[in-house]
């Protein structure tokens, strides 16, 4: 049931946000890399994308499965801090057995909000499954101990916040014993103070030619990680997640044509 693929989504964000394991190295493959601010990469990419826009094909392994577009601005808060606001909407289409047509299976929106272009502030994901009447919204903010939870089927409440604490333990500390057992945390890790942005810049192969990147990292689920890759130019051309998933911007991979 799609449903429970919506609540499983959930209990891994919940894990995510109550505090996971940073890694001590970010970018094995390119630990030549060197550091920089993420300011510096986000303002890059806020002025290409005031010109140009940024929508990437979403990828699992070598099959098309949908579609993303992704939009950053930059504020001043009333306290005077600097914060980034990120909105990333997409489209997660599933094959319809019998037919070659696909349908839309998901549609989903993240806001998040950056204090000082390093710290999640703010995040809101919500999904909807349309042809299983389900959706999901999750919301978090640096000043809740634990994430709010929605899980819908109809009208039906599947999971919420108080379901979620009796999965979750109450607290970092459930999450940290249930993803111990699912083998997502090394033995002795410890949680971290905050999930972190981190930026370094370096040569590496897009398309088959090399060229100078920005990486962006956020570490989740212990060892894995979602990792933005961007040109010189601010052009957002890449973005890996867990268990063979990837966004691509069309342009810089020759995948006009549909393939990859």
């Amino acid at each position: 049931m799609i449903w429970r693929v919506a609540a499983i989504l959930a209990v891994l964000f919940w894990a995510v946000m109550s505090g996971l394991l940073v890694r001590d190295v970010y970018y094995p493959e390119a630990s030549r890399f060197a550091v920089v601010p993420p300011r510096v990469v986000l303002d890059l990419f806020l002025r290409h994308s005031e010109s140009f826009g940024s929508t990437l094909h979403l990828y699992h392994h070598r099959e098309k499965i949908g579609h993303a577009s992704f939009q950053i601005s930059r504020r001043i808060k009333p306290n005077h801090q600097l914060v980034y606001d990120v909105l990333a909407r997409g489209v997660v289409e599933e094959a319809v057995q019998g037919k070659e047509a696909r349908r839309i299976g998901a549609t989903w929106n993240v806001a998040c909000i950056l204090a000082d272009a390093e710290r999640w502030q703010h995040v809101t994901l919500s999904a909807d499954f349309p042809s299983h009447e389900a959706s999901m919204k999750i919301t978090w903010d640096d000043k809740q101990t634990t994430p709010e939870v929605l899980v819908k089927q109809g009208e039906r409440v599947v999971m919420n916040s108080q379901d979620m604490q009796k999965i979750m333990g109450f607290g970092s500390e459930g999450a940290f014993s249930m993803l111990s057992m699912l083998g997502g945390m090394p033995k002795g890790a410890v949680a971290p103070d905050a999930t972190s942005l981190h930026a370094r810049e370096g040569v590496m192969t897009l398309a088959g030619r090399e060229r100078k990147c920005f990486v962006l990292a956020l570490p989740i689920l212990g060892s894995h990680e979602v990792k933005m890759i961007l040109t010189e130019a601010g052009e957002l051309a890449r973005i890996d997640l867990p268990e063979g998933y990837a966004l691509l911007e069309p342009m810089i991979f020759g995948l006009q044509d549909g393939n990859r």
